[in-house]
């Protein structure tokens, strides 16, 4: 049993941490803990732990895995990888949030119907059932788990306008407040046009620089790739992003590259957020083809304020950030819809450059330190919320 003077520095501990419950952080996917993995997921907890931080206290992440547990170090942060079953998502972040201390911020899968920890912030990281082929009887109970956020939850932080107004839509809670828009930035500092380069020989690099998966529109880009390259001699293609060992999707893709006959102009690199500017800074036009499932796309911002002209399937956030005929191209999710608006701009250099120029005033909008002086107010607001009600 804990004395008094231990109970007091167990409560000081606490008072001061942060914890972080996600589903994805480090590599669980490829059971490699010493790094991230790179999606824009991850990218976001890793900002917010950097915010966490700023404010003088000590961020923990919480994430599951599909292997072991463990328990580890990443740049300072305390990481904790819990084994969960598929179907048990619900019970693997109750798990997680019973051994955690401090205020909790739940970084995903809020959709799931999670008993929450009161004073606690939901994050809401896009609409990620808005396909047609989910059943009306799954969307009509996703819509009573959301419901169930929405009262438990103090605040809950929508990285684009498409949630909230689902929220306000079909939920019910009486302070408009506590749901926070609140899109995810770009460093426009790091993130720079690049230096007059003229394209070797002419080239045209169109980089798709995203998570090889399906909703993330990989086999749309595939189809939109074949083509292009038949089409157009003078087009290369670059596939920039992580793709999931033995997964159906790296399947796929693998046969494919491996029979086209232009594989010689298909490129895939898996970039570190560190690096992945220089495949911005290599290509001419970035093409962000989602089908469903986005918020405020970290690739599309990226682009942007690298000075590229996007082509942007209008799903969820991207409607947000892309203004068709301004700042890029807005489609319907289909290789027949992102295609023709391709050729576009390989065709019409000035109409790339004009877009180009366009998209990084726009991501300017978007800037890193002003997210981040936000999401260091919200937890700031929340431990006085809470510190006030223990009075």
């Amino acid at each position: 049993m804990m004395n008094n003077g231990t109970m007091r520095k167990a409560e000081a501990k606490s008072a001061g941490t942060v914890t972080l419950l996600t589903h994805s952080y480090l590599n669980g996917y490829g059971r490699d803990y010493s790094r991230l993995f790179g999606g824009g997921l991850e990218r976001y907890v890793d900002l917010l732990c950097r915010a966490v931080k700023e404010l003088g206290l000590t961020p923990v992440v919480y994430q599951l895995t599909y292997y072991e547990p463990f328990d580890t170090v990443y740049e300072g942060v305390r990481v904790r990888g819990w084994p969960f079953d598929a179907h048990r998502i619900t019970e693997a972040f109750e798990l997680m949030a019973e051994s955690a201390e401090g205020l909790l911020i739940y970084a995903s899968c809020i959709w799931h119907p999670i008993r929450y920890r009161p004073g606690s912030i939901g994050i809401c990281h896009g609409i990620n059932w808005d396909t047609p082929s989910l059943a009306a009887e799954t969307k009509a109970a996703i819509g009573q788990h959301i419901h169930q956020a929405l009262r438990q939850l103090d605040r809950l932080v929508s990285v684009d306008s498409h949630f909230q107004t689902y929220c306000r839509a079909v939920g019910e809670f009486e302070d408009p407040a506590s749901i926070t828009l609140l899109p995810n930035p770009v460093d426009t500092s790091w993130f720079v046009p690049r230096k007059d380069r003229p394209s070797p020989d002419g080239e045209i690099r169109v980089l798709y620089p995203r998570r090889l998966s399906y909703e993330r529109g990989l086999v749309t880009m595939m189809l939109s790739a074949d083509e292009l390259l038949s089409r157009y001699p003078s087009v290369t293609v670059e596939f920039a992003g992580e793709l999931i060992d033995g997964s159906m999707m790296a399947a796929v893709f693998g046969l494919w590259h491996e029979a086209h006959p232009h594989r010689d102009r298909i490129i895939h690199r898996t970039y570190t957020f560190e690096t992945i500017r220089e495949a911005y800074h290599q290509a001419d036009i970035a093409v962000i083809p989602t089908l469903f499932s986005e918020g405020t796309s970290l690739s599309c911002l990226e682009a942007m304020s690298c000075g590229l002209p996007v082509v942007a399937t209008n799903v969820g956030g991207l409607n947000d950030l892309v203004v068709n005929g301004m700042t890029g191209r807005l489609t319907p999710p289909s290789a027949e819809a992102i295609t023709p608006a391709i050729s576009e701009l390989i065709e019409q250099p000035r109409l790339r450059r004009r877009l180009g120029a366009a998209a990084r005033r726009a991501a300017l909008t978007f800037d890193q330190a002003r997210w981040l002086a936000e999401w260091k107010a919200i937890i700031a607001a929340q431990l006085e919320k809470r510190d006030g009600c223990r009075r």
